[in-house]
């Protein structure tokens, strides 16, 4: 709106006189004519001008479409059929409710006036799903239910502008999953689970698992009458699938598969209707958002959302070819060519006894009865409801003055008598002289036009139908699984059942080996790097932590082949600068009968010079051969691959490779056709892997 204020002298000094008018930028004459009429009685122009002469006029721009305002009858209840009260759903709006009936009734209307190609603005363009806002004064059942409407209608609907993201059902049901395979005991998690749509079971099969079943758990009953239905075996089934996906998956990865592959996003759908999607793809969003937050765990998740109590807000300004659903309060700013007011008989001044209490002094008080009110309290109560009655006139103005081109009001009564002063009978009452009795096509109509319709060329009402896709084929059939990617054969642990045939020992003393063999390869890999002085203490320090199941002989004797093996002048090019330690490999090694095989494991030590690529494999076992004969198949397979890797990372150099065995000390190196012999040998049978 924009103001105009006249400035006059008077009497030798200044005087200021206001005279108010309000031109709209949006609005038609006919709808302005209709908000002039709403509030031209004074008592309710002072709920939203201060100006004591009453509201002042609306002007609308010369090029404005006159507009048009359109009132339905209210949707009047049906006669509620008598249910038993076992039976009767306490939490679901029933499908002859008036709210659910005049969703629909919207859902279609919308639909025809896009479809019909209506015009809006001054052009006469063919109306768009973008076009059309829908207020309401409070998201509830009403608001919930305009949303399914339009999307059962096909309708482009944009969703809920703010949604309480843990108290939609479908995001309930997934949460109270994880609590179900996170603690088995919980019944009542559990039977939530199976009647929820990601199980599916029905009430009489709850009753036969959960009756007379006395302390066992749901979970054991279900297991034992598996064989009872064949909806019980299957439910077992699928608990047991999502337990062990749990166990090894992210929350994003474990609710991804379960809604996608899983089925549970149909199973969702079908139950709860299109809607639901909004909240499963906010809850994978806020998924992969905690993921990138926290360390990954179903039960962070699902302590990090409870407590977030996550709001999703959507942002109704920017412009999409889709129905806007809102408050009015979240519409303060926004416009539309169409704007349909749905939720126009709520009470207008809130709860009859207001909590908070104004005093003078701007203090507030918590009130209770009305009865036990002092009488600073009694004159405050009437404030209250002045203020809240005054709000809810203020919001009505907004709400009609969104409109651009055409504003539908329409409403549902309830059971009870309509409240006095609700927004219906607010704009109903002074229009009522000014309605013409017509029809929409579908349901008769009363509509208000102070202005004739501007005449629109019939070749710009023509409806703007965008051809429909045709999807392919493939895009509704089952994506065939391809088998899993082989894992990487570890050239460390290839053979080790050769090895261990070759030198069979206890159970405790393979263990012992492989904690020494560790111990040895970190001591190999840091102490190179520290000055011989400081060595001896870095290598008892680190020993004294590593090496507790160790008898004191024991650690004395590993530390003797260390400092044995770093002292040898024979072993002083393996330990150059230059030579690296712990080198990770990964690289393919092709076959003739087969694919290739992929290969990654890390090499002891790695030297590179100029021309030569030389890898030493470590061996600290009690075995130490005194020639190459005695080295076992399995040691020479283990290098044939290191070897076999490092020539594809290093053409054209000479690749070598040798075992230090460190109870000797011994290096023995493995001639090239030995290892190429070995590697034709093994490559075309599988290797054993231990589990």
């Amino acid at each position: 709106m924009r103001h105009y204020f006249e400035r006059a002298h008077q009497s030798g000094r200044r005087a200021f006189v206001y005279r108010e008018f309000k031109d709209s930028f949006r609005s038609g004459a006919n709808i302005l004519a209709a908000v002039d009429a709403v509030f031209s009685d004074k008592t309710i122009a002072a709920s939203v001008s201060s100006d004591a002469g009453g509201f002042p006029p609306h002007i609308a721009l010369p090029d404005a479409a006159p507009g048009l305002i359109e009132i339905w009858e209210p949707v009047e209840p049906e006669k509620s059929a008598d249910i038993d009260g076992w039976d009767a759903p306490f939490d679901q709006v029933s499908e002859t409710s008036p709210r659910v009936r005049l969703a629909r009734r919207i859902a279609r209307t919308v639909r025809r006036l896009v479809e019909a190609g209506e015009p809006a603005g001054t052009d006469g363009r063919a109306m768009r799903y973008g076009d059309v806002l829908v207020l309401v004064r409070q998201r509830g059942e009403l608001f919930e239910a305009i949303i399914r409407a339009l999307k059962n209608e096909n309708v482009e609907v944009a969703g809920a502008d703010r949604l309480m993201l843990t108290e939609h059902i479908a995001v309930m049901d997934l949460m109270v999953l994880a609590d179900a395979l996170l603690l088995p005991e919980d019944d009542l998690a559990l039977a939530t689970v199976l009647r929820s749509p990601l199980i599916g079971l029905s009430d009489d099969d709850l009753f036969a698992l959960a009756w007379n079943r006395g302390p066992m758990p749901l979970r054991v009953s279900l297991r034992q009458k598996v064989g009872e239905k064949p909806q019980f075996a299957e439910a077992a089934a699928r608990l047991d699938r999502l337990a062990e996906m749990a166990k090894h998956k992210t929350p994003f990865d474990f609710y991804a598969e379960l809604l996608g592959a899983g089925g549970g996003r149909r199973g969702f759908l079908a139950r709860l209707g299109p809607e639901a999607n909004d909240a499963l793809d906010e809850f994978l969003n806020l998924a992969l958002e905690y993921e990138r937050r926290e360390t990954p765990s179903l039960q962070g998740f699902l302590a990090w959302l409870r407590q977030a109590r996550a709001e999703v807000k959507r942002d109704m300004e920017i412009a999409r070819d889709e129905v806007r659903v809102m408050t009015v309060h979240g519409a303060k700013g926004l416009e539309a060519p169409l704007v349909i007011l749905a939720d126009t008989m709520t009470p207008p001044a809130g709860p009859i006894q207001p909590r908070l209490l104004k005093l003078s002094g701007n203090a507030v008080v918590w009130a209770g009865k009305k009865v036990h009110d002092s009488s600073a309290m009694a004159r405050a109560r009437p404030a209250a409801l002045a203020d809240a009655r005054d709000e809810y006139r203020r919001l009505l103005y907004v709400a009609m003055t969104r409109a651009a081109d055409r504003l539908i009001i329409c409403g549902a009564d309830g059971e009870r008598k309509r409240p006095d002063g609700c927004w219906y009978d607010l704009i109903r009452g002074p229009l009522g002289l000014h309605l013409v009795e017509e029809s929409d096509g579908a349901d008769k109509v009363w509509r208000f036009r102070k202005t004739a319709p501007i005449a629109v060329p019939a070749a710009h009402r023509a409806p703007e139908k965008p051809a429909q896709p045709e999807f392919p084929s493939w895009l509704r059939q089952r994506v065939v699984g391809r088998p899993p990617r082989p894992a990487p054969l570890s050239p460390s642990s290839a053979y080790a059942e050769d090895i261990r045939r070759a030198a069979p020992g206890a159970a405790r003393d393979r263990q012992k080996g492989l904690q020494r063999g560790r111990i040895v390869h970190r001591l190999m890999q840091a102490l190179p790097d520290i000055s011989p002085a400081a060595r001896k203490s870095a290598l008892e320090h680190y020993l004294a932590k590593a090496a507790r199941i160790f008898a004191p002989d024991e650690q004395a004797e590993i530390a003797r082949q260390v400092i044995a093996i770093l002292e040898n002048d024979k072993f002083a090019d393996v330990f150059a600068a230059g030579s690296r330690p712990e080198v990770p490999i990964i690289g393919q090694i092709a076959r003739s009968s087969s694919d290739p095989i992929l290969v990654a494991g890390q090499v002891d030590r790695l030297i590179v010079t100029g021309e030569t690529v030389l890898t030493i494999d470590y061996k600290t076992d009690g075995l130490v051969p005194s020639e190459l004969d005695e080295v076992p198949a399995g040691y020479v397979a283990q290098l044939a691959l290191y070897r076999a890797v490092l020539m594809r990372i290093y053409p054209g150099k000479s690749v070598q490779a040798a075992l230090l065995f460190s109870a000797g000390p011994i290096l023995i190196e493995i001639p090239g056709p030995t290892m190429d012999a070995a590697l034709e040998t093994r490559l075309d049978r599988p290797a054993v892997t231990p589990q």
